[in-house]
């Protein structure tokens, strides 16, 4: 017993099929077209690649961030002095 897998008994999907293959009936490729689109394949981008030696730069921020210190004055000397805590940001650049 042969059974067709390409055969369908719904009329509308018949009606739809007829319609697609009368829509490729009508079409057709232009030679510029095919042309445009074998260049468009061809294409390549530039890739700059990364250099082989290492550099060094002037500026180094990212190893000797920025120092944070308190100190407490008015500690030593007269005793109506007051005490106040100063703070202090070292820039070592």
């Amino acid at each position: 017993k042969f059974i067709d897998p390409k055969y369908d008994f719904n009329e509308w999907s018949l009606r739809r099929k007829a319609i697609q293959l009368a829509n490729l009936h009508t079409k057709r490729t232009h030679s510029t077209q095919t042309t445009h689109s074998h260049f468009r394949r061809e294409t390549e981008t530039q890739v700059y690649l990364p250099k082989q030696g290492v550099t060094q730069t002037a500026t180094d921020r990212g190893t000797r961030p920025v120092q944070h210190l308190r100190y407490v004055s008015g500690l030593r000397g007269h005793p109506d002095q007051e005490m106040a805590v100063v703070q202090v940001d070292l820039d070592l650049q």
